[in-house]
C-alpha cells in the first residue's frame, strides 16, 4: 500500500472514531453473550461485601455484573490478594475544574492541569483556579477531539519547557482530526505558553500521555479507540503504539523499527488498544504501561521496545458488544503477556511510582486510577510482580483521571465529570 494511501486509511479510520456518536469506550452493542458472576465473586470493589457497599452508595457499576474470567498464563496475573490497609489518609478537595485530563505539578507545588475541551489552568495548593492559559492551541472539535496530557521538562526548573498532546481538527474548514504533539515554554508569570512548537502530528496519532525517559527522549501512548482492526499490529500506523521521540520532534536513531522501511519509525512498541497510564520506574528507569481494553482485560505491561502486547490478537478482555475478540484467544509466541490483568474492567488512567515519605506506608506502591472502575488503585509489587491489590476512594463514586506526586511528597488527583476535582491525599490528621 502506498504511504499516500496507508496515510488515508488510517485518517479515515480515525475520523470515523472520532466522529462517532459513541464515547472511547462504548461500540455499538451485538447481542451479548452472558458470563454470570461466579461464587465469591467481587465485582470491581475488591470483595463481595465491599461490592455490595459500593454499590448501595453510588449506584451499580455498569462493569460490575461482568463475571467473564479468562485463565491466567501464570499465578498472580490477575485478581492478586487483597492488599492491607497501611497508610491512613485524609482526603481534601481542593478545586472544583471544568473536566480535566493531565496534570503537572510545578516546582513550586501549583498544578498545571489540561482541559479535554481545551486549555490549560493553574491550579494554586490553597485551590485558587487560573484563568486559562494564553496561546494554548486551540481545539476544534471534531467528536472526542481534545487536549490530553501535559507534562514538564526534566530540566523545566531552567528552561520552563513543557510537553502536550491533543487532537484537533486538521484546519478551519477541515473536518478529519489530526493528533499533535507539542513543546512550549510556560511564560513566568504562569498566565501563557511561549514558542509553542508541534513535535509530530498525524492522522493515525492519538496521544494520551507524555513521559521523559532517562535519556530526554519522550514516549508517548497513542490510542486505538475501536475494538478491533488491524491499526494495531501495522507497522505503518502509529495507532496502538508506544511512539518515541526526540524532545526537538526528531527520531531517536536507535528506535526499534527504524531500519524498517515499511515500518513507521517513531514506533517503539505496538499491539496496544487504549494506554491511558504510563511511568518510569523510579529505579530502573524501565517504561510502565496501563491500558483500557474494550470490555474487561485492561493490563498493566512492562514496555520493552521493539515487543508486540499483542492487541488485537490476543486480550484477556472482550468486544464492547460482549463478543470475544479473536475467538477468546489471550496467548501467541511472539507476543507479550502483561504483567496484571483486570475482570472486570477497571478502565485504569493516570500512573505513579510512589516514592515520598509524606505517606511512608505506601513507598514503593504503585497508584493508578479507574475510570469506570471509579477507583484508586494501590498496587503492591515484588520482583516485577503485582503482590497485592488495595482499592480506595470509591466512596467518592467519581472517576479518577490523573495522579501526580507533589513537591510535599503528597498525592494529587484530578477526577471526572460530573465532580470534576482536584483531591490531595495526606497523612490523617490526628
Amino acid at each position: 500500500m502506498s504511504s499516500f494511501r496507508t496515510q488515508t486509511a488510517v485518517g479515515l479510520a480515525l475520523a470515523v472514531a472520532l466522529t462517532s456518536l459513541t464515547s472511547a469506550w462504548s461500540q455499538p452493542q451485538a447481542a451479548r453473550p452472558t458470563f454470570p458472576p461466579g461464587a465469591g465473586y467481587a465485582g470491581v470493589a475488591g470483595s463481595p461485601e465491599e461490592n455490595a457497599r459500593i454499590t448501595a452508595l453510588c449506584g451499580a457499576n455498569r462493569n460490575a455484573a461482568d463475571g467473564y474470567a479468562p485463565s491466567p498464563a501464570f499465578a498472580g496475573q490477575t485478581r492478586a490478594r487483597k492488599a492491607p490497609a497501611r497508610q491512613p489518609f485524609t482526603v481534601d478537595s481542593i478545586a472544583k475544574i471544568d473536566r480535566p485530563w493531565g496534570l503537572a505539578i510545578l516546582p513550586g507545588g501549583r498544578m498545571l492541569v489540561t482541559i479535554r475541551a481545551g486549555g490549560m489552568r493553574i491550579v494554586s495548593p490553597s485551590g485558587e483556579v487560573s484563568e486559562p492559559l494564553a496561546n494554548v492551541p486551540e481545539i476544534r472539535t471534531a467528536r472526542l477531539s481534545a487536549m490530553y496530557d501535559v507534562s514538564l521538562d526534566r530540566n523545566f526548573a531552567k528552561n520552563r519547557t513543557l510537553y502536550f498532546g491533543y487532537v484537533t481538527r486538521a484546519g478551519d474548514t477541515g473536518t478529519s482530526p489530526v493528533g499533535r504533539i507539542a513543546s512550549a515554554r510556560l511564560s513566568a508569570d504562569e498566565k501563557s505558553l511561549e514558542d509553542v512548537r508541534v513535535l509530530r502530528e498525524g492522522a493515525d496519532i492519538l496521544p494520551r500521555r507524555i513521559v521523559q525517559a532517562r535519556d530526554g527522549t519522550l514516549l508517548i501512548p497513542s490510542a486505538v479507540i475501536d475494538s478491533g482492526g488491524p491499526a494495531p499490529q501495522a507497522l505503518d500506523s502509529q495507532l496502538g503504539k508506544i511512539l518515541r521521540i526526540n524532545t526537538d520532534g526528531s527520531i531517536p536513531k536507535n528506535n526499534p523499527f527504524r531500519a524498517d522501511p515499511k515500518a513507521n519509525p517513531a514506533l517503539y512498541a505496538l499491539g496496544f488498544r487504549d494506554p491511558h497510564s504510563a511511568a518510569f520506574h523510579p529505579q530502573t528507569g524501565e517504561l510502565w504501561v496501563a491500558e483500557n481494553t474494550p470490555m474487561g482485560g485492561d493490563e498493566l505491561n512492562l514496555i520493552r521496545p521493539g515487543r508486540n502486547y499483542g492487541f488485537p490478537v490476543i486480550s484477556y478482555g472482550r468486544e464492547n458488544g460482549g463478543g470475544l475478540i479473536n475467538g477468546g484467544k489471550t496467548a501467541q509466541a511472539g507476543m507479550e503477556q502483561p504483567v496484571y490483568f483486570w475482570n472486570p474492567s477497571i478502565a485504569p488512567s493516570g500512573m505513579l511510582f510512589y516514592t515520598g515519605k509524606a505517606l511512608p506506608g505506601w513507598k514503593g506502591s504503585v497508584f493508578l486510577g479507574g475510570l469506570s472502575g471509579k477507583q484508586l488503585v494501590r498496587l503492591e509489587m515484588k520482583n516485577g510482580r503485582v503482590v497485592g491489590e488495595e482499592k480506595l476512594l470509591m466512596d467518592r463514586c467519581v472517576r479518577m483521571k490523573a495522579v501526580a506526586q507533589g513537591p510535599d511528597d503528597l498525592i494529587y488527583i484530578v477526577t471526572d465529570e460530573p465532580k470534576a476535582e482536584v483531591l490531595r491525599l495526606s497523612p490523617a490528621r490526628k
